[in-house]
C-alpha cells in the first residue's frame, strides 16, 4: 500500500491506494507550521477511522507547491513510513516532455494532473485545475506539455470582494445559476461570481484550443471542478482524484 500527497497553498489532500484501488482520501486544511508529528497525529486518525495503520504502508509519493512544508514531510514519512517520500517534481519526471522556457518553474501538481490526464486518454487535452489558483494545463497530441495559463482561483477571487466591500455578506457556498438579472444582494453576488468566473473559463478554453490548433478534451478537477462543468458546456468530464492518479501513476512507471 501507498499513500499520495497533493500539498497545496490552501489544502493538503492525500489518498490511500491498496494496489491499483484507491480506499480512503481525505482533504485538511494547508498549515505551514505543521511539525512532522503532527501530521503522523492527523493521518494516524484518517487511517485508523477507515481500518489501516503506518505498518501497512510502503511508500509515500508527494506532489508539493508548499516548499516551506518539505522538511515536515520528510519528517513524517521518515519516522511513521520508514521511508524518506518520494517528490515528483515537474523538472525531473519522466513521463511526459516539458515545453516550458524553464521546467523547473511548473508546478508539480501541473504536470501530475497532466500525467493522469494524458494517461487516460491519450489526446490533445486542456485541464483545468479549480484549486487556490485556477490552472489551464495543455497538452499535445503527442502527448508533450505545452504550458498554459494561470488565474486568481474562484474562492480567491471571491474572498478579496468580501473583504474589500464591507457591506456585503460573505458567502460560504455558491449554487448554478442562469440569471445576470438578480433580485437580491445574494443572489447578485452569487451571480456575479459563478457566471463572471464562466466567462473567465470559457473565454481562456476558447483561447487555448485556438492557439492549440485541435479540438482537445477538456478535463476539469479540483473542488468546485462539479460547480462549473454544471455551468458550462466547455468541460467535457469531471475527474476528482486527478493529482491522486498522477502520483500513483509515476510511482508504478517508477519515472519520477
Amino acid at each position: 500500500m501507498i499513500i499520495t500527497f497533493d500539498v497545496g497553498n490552501t489544502n493538503i489532500k492525500f489518498a490511500l491506494w491498496d494496489g491499483d484501488n484507491l480506499v480512503g482520501d481525505w482533504r485538511v486544511n494547508t498549515k505551514r507550521d505543521l511539525s512532522g508529528d503532527e501530521l503522523g497525529f492527523m493521518v494516524d486518525g484518517f487511517l485508523h477511522l477507515a481500518g489501516y495503520s503506518f505498518p501497512q504502508l510502503e511508500d509515500m509519493v508527494v506532489a508539493s507547491v508548499v516548499p516551506p512544508m518539505r522538511p515536515a514531510l520528510e519528517r513524517f514519512s521518515n519516522k511513521y513510513i520508514k521511508k524518506p517520500p518520494i517528490f515528483v517534481e515537474g523538472h525531473s519526471q519522466k513521463m511526459l516532455k516539458i515545453e516550458y522556457s524553464d521546467p523547473r518553474q511548473v508546478g508539480a501538481d501541473r504536470v501530475v494532473v497532466s500525467i493522469a490526464a494524458w494517461h487516460r486518454f491519450r489526446q490533445s487535452l486542456i485541464v483545468i485545475d479549480f484549486g487556490t489558483a485556477t490552472t489551464f494545463d495543455c497538452i499535445s497530441p503527442e502527448g508533450a506539455y505545452l504550458g498554459g495559463s494561470i488565474a486568481p482561483g474562484f474562492r480567491l477571487s471571491a474572498e478579496a470582494l468580501f473583504q474589500r466591500a464591507s457591506m456585503l455578506p460573505k458567502m460560504e457556498s455558491f449554487y448554478n445559476t442562469k440569471s445576470a438579472i438578480c433580485k437580491n444582494t445574494v443572489d447578485g453576488i452569487n451571480s456575479g461570481l459563478v457566471l463572471g468566473y464562466t466567462g473567465l473559463v470559457e473565454g481562456l478554453v476558447w483561447r487555448i484550443a485556438k492557439e492549440m490548433g485541435t479540438k482537445p478534451k477538456v478535463v476539469a478537477t479540483g473542488g468546485l471542478a462539479g460547480l462549473f462543468a454544471n455551468q458550462s458546456d466547455v468541460i467535457d468530464e469531471v475527474l476528482p482524484n486527478l493529482t491522486m492518479e498522477g502520483l500513483k501513476i509515476v510511482y508504478d512507471e517508477k519515472k519520477w
